[in-house]
Parts: structure tokens; sequence; C-alpha cells
């Protein structure tokens, strides 16, 4: 990240920043309060007549979550930087970068077990994948700088801060059945109207696709050096690590086994899901410039 560092016996300075984001790994771990396919009425008219279809408990996302993993990627970064000297090796200031990575990646949901669904359910399930197209991070941060003045141009500093990250993330997700009504379909078997569960599941397809959204707590460490220019101006090469807080986001699907999100014609049993990852970790580097006024 870009950070223009002002003289050390500057006031007030600006700073502007560009440089690169990297987006780390990432573990998305995935559920909704869906029923089996036997309890939905748009699939098994019938579903009344088993009591484990009408219990209250629906076992949100507890005992269906699924897994699906991301590898890390390089994007482009920008900020803008208002801060205040207060001592000769000390100043403070407020921060704001936006960082966008184009991951477009997609993974196979895993179970539980780490196996991949469209492996154990196979024919049934022809596929069965979540996607990250592009991942945005907005922060906001107060900032405490420690600068190491010398007889040089050059001037170490490191720095902490702390704020809130807005983040967001383009997402999908599919589970694909067989269109082929010869294949094996499980969700029915040995139930007395098993072959109209058959052709009302086969080809019935669950998706979604959304922009998920979170407010996270973040904080990170920079590292750096800066290079007065002239008595006003003065370059960054700065490297900063931020940690944020779990983030997690949920929506309707578009379909549900080829109908609505809901388990009910008369719209009651509402399906949601619900997506979270652990604490993430983000590599930010570049350069800024500052401005002394």
């Amino acid at each position: 990240m870009v950070l223009l560092a002002a003289a050390a016996n500057a006031d007030f300075y600006l700073g502007a920043a560009l440089g690169g984001d990297r987006s780390p790994s990432m573990l998305l771990v995935s559920g909704d309060d869906d029923r089996a396919a036997r309890c939905d009425e748009f699939i098994n008219p019938r579903y009344a007549e088993m009591p484990a279809c009408t219990a209250p408990d629906r076992s949100p996302g507890a005992a269906d979550a699924w897994t699906s993993s991301f590898d890390s990627g390089w994007g482009a970064l920008a900020g803008l930087a208002a801060g205040y000297r207060f001592a000769e090796r000390f100043r403070i200031e407020l921060e704001a970068d936006y960082g966008r990575v184009d991951l477009d990646n997609a993974s196979p949901i895993n179970a539980p077990s780490g196996v991949a669904y469209d492996s154990i359910a196979t024919p049934e399930l022809a596929r069965a994948y979540e996607r990250i197209g592009t991942a945005d991070f907005l922060g906001l941060f107060v900032n405490l700088y420690w600068d190491m003045p010398n007889r040089t141009r050059f001037t170490p500093f490191i720095g902490v801060g702390a704020g809130a990250g807005f983040a967001t993330m383009e997402y999908d997700v599919l589970w694909e059945r067989t269109d082929n009504l010869d294949e094996v379909i499980y969700a029915g078997a040995g139930l007395p109207n098993e072959d109209e569960i058959r052709r009302n599941l086969v080809g019935g397809d669950t998706r979604a696709r959304e922009r998920l959204r979170d407010r996270l707590g973040v904080a990170h460490v920079t590292a750096g050096v800066a290079y007065a220019l002239t008595e006003r101006l003065s370059l960054e090469l700065r490297a900063r690590y931020v940690r944020s807080a779990e983030f997690g986001d949920g929506g309707s699907y578009i379909t549900l086994r080829g109908h609505a999100s809901g388990l009910r014609r008369d719209g009651s049993e509402p399906v949601r899901w619900q997506v979270e990852t652990d604490d993430t970790e983000r590599l930010r580097v570049g350069l800024r410039l500052n401005y002394r006024l």
C-alpha cells in the first residue's frame, strides 16, 4: 500500500495509496434449514404421513452442513488517508482503503466427512459446487505509527490500526440433480408413492446467486520505509497484514429442487441458506504518497 510520510516536523498530512491486495484461501462452511426431499410437499404430497416431516425442529444448518475450499488470489488496492504528527516519532491518522480480488473460482461441495457430495450421491446428484466471483473489501481504520528518523532520507516505520471492514462477495451454489428418470433416485425409496416422488424430483435443481455482505471488526500491523522526495512530499513502500472477524451472510434459493425456496405450497416453512468463513487474513503491499500541509 502506498503511504506518503510527512517530514519529521510536519503536523497535518494527506496520503494516497496504490498497491496489491491478496485475498486468503478460504474454507466456506454452509448450511440451510431445509428438510429431506421426501418432506417437501412439492415433491411428496403425502409428506404429512411421516411425523419427522412435521416435527418443529428442522435442525437449521447443523445436520446437513457442507464445505468448500478456495485458493487465494491477488487484486488491486487503493486508499486515502489524513494524518497528524503529534511528536517527532509518532503520528495518528484516519484511513480508508478498498481492494478487489477477482477469484472466479468454483469448488466441489463436500460432506462433513470431506467427500464430495456428487461422488457420494451419484448418479442422482450430477453436480454440486459453490463459486466465488469478485471479493471486495473496504477498510476504515484509525492508525498509530512509530517512525524511526535518522540522518538519511529513509525513515523506517511500523504501525498498528483497528476499525471496521465492509466485505462483499459474489456467490453461487448449485445442486444439479439428474434429469434421467431411469437413474437411481433415493429420496422416495420404500415409500408407497416412490414413483411419484421420483417423477417430481428428477431434474429439480437447487441454486442460488447473490452478493454476500457483512460488516467485520478488523485490525492490522503495518511495516515499511518512507523516502523524502522533497520537504513536503515523501513516498512509502509498505506491507500490511490485516486480520478480520468471521464473515457470514445468507439468503433464499432461486429454486429449491426446481420450485420456490420453501417446503409448503401455502408458503409456510421457507428455506434459507447461510454461508460463513472463519477469521480471515489479508496481505496488502504497495506505495503511498504523502503531502505535508
